[in-house]
C-alpha cells in the first residue's frame, strides 16, 4: 500500500513539475506535504542549490514550479537588506555563459527601519509565492545577455518606472508559473497583516502588482484555460 501510495503521489509530483498548465491549478503544496515528500524533493531540486535549512520547506515549494531551474546554480543566504527577499548574480559571473552563471537570493533577517516584513513571520503560501517571485528574477536573468545585465541594474538603481515595469513582469513570470495565489497571499499579507510601515506600504503599492491586480491576472488565466 506504501508503495502504491509513493508512486502515486511522485508521479503526481513529476506531472506538476513538467506541466506548467497544471501547475497553475494545483494548489501551492502544504509544509505537511512537502514534509512527508521532501527526501524525493530534495532530490529532485537541490541540485546546484545552497539553501537555508529553516525555510528549506517553503524553497523546495517554490522550486517545485521551475524545473527550468534545475541546472542553474542559486545559494540562498540571510543578510540584512532593506527588503524581505531580493535575488541577483554574482558580479563575476554575469561575463559567463547563461547555463554557467550563478545566483544568490538574500533572505532578510533583521527589522529595519522599513519594516519590511521578514520572511519567517510569513503564511506558508505567502512565503512560497515570495521566494517564487525571486526565482523569477533569476528566470529573467537567464533571458538576457550581460549588457542587458547591466542596463537593468542601472536602470533599477535610477529609475522608479523602470522598477515598476521590471517587477510588474516579474510577477507575471510567477504568475505564470502558477504562483498567483501564493504572491496574493503575500500582497494581500503586507496591504492588511504585516507590522511594517506605511512608507514601506507606499512602496509595494508603487513598484509592485497590487493584490487586486493578481486576483485579476490569475481569473484571467484561469477564464483562458477554462476556454481551451
Amino acid at each position: 500500500m506504501f508503495i502504491r501510495y509513493l508512486a502515486t503521489s511522485l508521479l503526481s509530483f513529476f506531472i506538476f513539475s513538467i506541466n506548467p498548465v497544471l501547475a497553475q491549478f494545483d494548489p501551492i503544496p502544504s509544509p505537511e506535504w512537502v514534509d512527508e515528500h521532501k527526501d524525493s524533493l530534495r532530490k529532485e531540486l537541490l541540485n546546484n542549490k545552497e539553501i537555508v535549512s529553516n525555510f528549506e520547506h517553503s524553497i523546495l515549494a517554490a522550486l517545485m514550479y521551475y524545473p527550468n531551474l534545475e541546472k542553474t546554480h542559486i545559494s540562498f543566504k540571510t543578510r540584512n537588506i532593506s527588503t524581505t527577499m531580493a535575488a541577483l548574480p554574482s558580479v563575476w559571473n554575469i561575463f559567463r555563459k547563461q547555463e554557467n552563471r550563478r545566483y544568490s537570493i538574500l533572505i532578510n533577517e533583521s527589522k529595519n527601519r522599513l519594516k519590511a516584513p521578514l520572511l519567517k513571520n510569513v503564511p506558508f503560501e505567502a512565503r512560497v509565492g515570495v521566494i517564487g517571485h525571486e526565482l523569477a528574477h533569476i528566470v529573467d536573468y537567464n533571458r538576457k545577455g550581460i549588457l542587458q545585465i547591466i542596463g537593468n541594474g542601472i536602470g533599477y538603481l535610477v529609475s522608479n518606472r523602470f522598477k515598476r515595469n521590471l517587477e510588474h513582469k516579474v510577477d507575471r513570470i510567477a504568475i505564470n508559473k502558477g504562483l498567483g495565489e501564493g504572491l496574493y497571499t503575500f500582497r494581500l499579507y503586507v496591504e492588511e497583516e504585516a507590522n511594517t510601515t506605511e512608507r514601506y506600504r507606499r512602496f509595494k503599492d508603487n513598484i509592485y502588482l497590487s493584490s487586486s491586480d493578481i486576483a485579476s491576472l490569475v481569473e484571467s488565466i484561469k477564464n483562458l484555460a477554462h476556454e481551451d
